[in-house]
């Protein structure tokens, strides 16, 4: 069965292999823990009756150094699990495999791991401030965030990289009566019908809690539970994992992956070179492009564009603010959802648009206007503050908004992980743990009740068809921008 087709992106460069042994030292140590080991590289059979391996790159490389000894820098065109997609989900699932004892081959287009939806993510650790949080997929929300301390420890254990967290919560804030109505009338019954605690703000309340929040203010809801990180921190973390030399993991990055085939015996995924992976089973992780992988979904699967910039108030070294801060706000005949969090380095991530069916990366100066207008009317001082990087980003939607994780394929052999919108950072460490338990046939009952909520074969609406242009903003008086 054919799973896939060609892409017809620009070619890119020449397949470059990233060697999970080859990390002097940190192996070693890490192989004593939770009584693991160092990955070995299969010289002449490979796990579970393999017959043979060849070079995915071609003949051997020139030998390299690591831990002491000379091995070839190879990659097995055999392994138990393949994974499509190095962002965020694929490196999450391929860490939890490997920790397993599973050998992995990571391939991904990037240059690097997680040049793709996780480099432009905003952060939040969201149970509640997400719509799509609020209904049936409360309860794998419920799972992740209850897990996300112990999995960030687990990726500091591997990769000796902290990942600071924010932990005070988010504040979501209404400007005017009418929007402290719909969220005390429509809004907060959800809330209270959710797993997560919900605390009610008077405007004083609220602005005791963030000071810097605008004069407008007449009340909202601190949502404790919420968490905030960097995503670019989380990622740099969780690729030093997946390469530490613990992990029976091969990474190919600029490798593309141009079709899937299953059958009952095992999957092949073939690379734009030519060459193919073989292996007992596939993860499909592409975000926004799995539907190339998934021709079932892919009339259920849609990027979702998102442009954001940060800033940086004069002489901050660490958190700006206590809280990550949030607002739907209607002016000017317009709607605005200005999100603001704040980063351990005194940088304050700002955002964002939500383009449903646009797949383009590029950094429009309306998106920005957007953004800013937002910001003034939550809270001016921040909108003065110098802007510093600016960038787009692409959710990987679905047409409910909710994850897609299950097997595809007749045989079993292939999983679905993608579809989680904007939740990708918030439901990494549960759609790891629920893939983990689906290829290895460990899932039990717990994770077959998260795992019905998100099965692939339920009923999808319609997905959206692509906006109109945003019409013009108007300006408002432009910070400086640091070059």
């Amino acid at each position: 069965m054919v799973f896939g087709a060609a892409d017809m992106r620009p070619s890119l460069p020449a397949p470059q292999l990233y060697d999970s042994s080859n990390n002097r030292g940190r192996g070693r140590r890490a192989a004593t823990r939770r009584n693991s080991r160092p990955a070995r590289f299969p010289r002449g059979t490979v796990r579970r009756g393999h017959p043979c391996v060849t070079f995915l790159n071609g003949p051997p490389s020139p030998t390299v150094e690591a831990r002491g000894r000379r091995i070839g820098a190879r990659v097995p065109e055999t392994c138990d699990v393949v994974i499509i997609g190095g962002g965020v989900i694929g490196c999450a699932i391929a860490h939890r495999l490997a920790a397993r004892g599973t050998s992995v081959v990571l391939v991904d287009a990037g240059q690097r791991l997680g040049l793709g939806a996780s480099d432009g993510a905003m952060g939040g650790i969201l149970t509640q401030t997400e719509p799509s949080c609020l209904g049936p997929l409360s309860s794998v929300i419920k799972r992740s965030r209850d897990v996300y301390p112990q999995w960030l420890e687990e990726i500091r254990a591997d990769s000796g990289v902290e990942v600071p967290v924010l932990d005070g919560g988010d504040i979501q804030v209404a400007l005017d009566e009418a929007e402290m109505e719909r969220l005390e009338s429509k809004v907060l019954p959800q809330w209270k019908n959710s797993p997560f605690a919900v605390e009610r703000l008077t405007a004083a309340d609220a602005r005791n809690l963030e000071p810097l929040l605008s004069e407008r203010v007449v009340g909202g809801f601190l949502l404790p539970e919420e968490l905030a990180l960097d995503p670019r921190v989380l990622m740099a973390a969780l690729t030093t994992a997946v390469l530490s030399g613990r992990t029976p993991i091969r990474v190919l990055s600029a490798v593309r992956a141009t079709g899937l085939r299953t059958g009952p015996h095992g999957v092949e995924v073939d690379l734009h070179d030519g060459r193919r992976v073989s292996a007992e089973q596939a993860v499909v992780a592409a975000g926004h492009l799995s539907g190339t992988f998934l021709p079932s979904h892919r009339a259920h699967l849609f990027p979702i564009k998102g442009v954001a910039f940060d800033v940086r108030p004069p002489g901050a070294v660490t958190y700006p603010l206590r809280h990550h801060v949030f607002a739907e706000i209607k002016q000017d005949g317009r709607e605005y959802f200005p999100y603001l969090v704040p980063r351990h380095d005194g940088r304050v991530a700002v955002g964002v648009t939500y383009e449903e069916n646009v797949g383009d990366v590029t950094v429009t100066a309306a998106a920005i206007e957007e953004i800013r207008r937002g910001v003034a009317a939550l809270m001016p001082k921040a909108a003065t503050w110098p802007i510093g990087r600016r960038w787009a980003g692409l959710r990987p939607g679905s047409a409910d908004h909710m994850p897609i994780l299950g097997h595809v394929d007749d045989h079993g052999r292939v999983v679905a992980a993608t579809g989680h919108s904007g939740l990708g950072v918030t439901l990494a460490p549960v759609t790891a743990e629920l893939v983990a338990a689906l290829v290895g046939g460990t899932a039990g009952a717990r994770e077959s009740e998260l795992l019905a909520v998100c099965r692939p074969d339920r009923p999808f609406p319609p997905a959206p068809v692509p906006p109109a242009p945003l019409p013009p903003t108007p300006p408002v008086s432009p910070p400086p921008t640091v070059r």
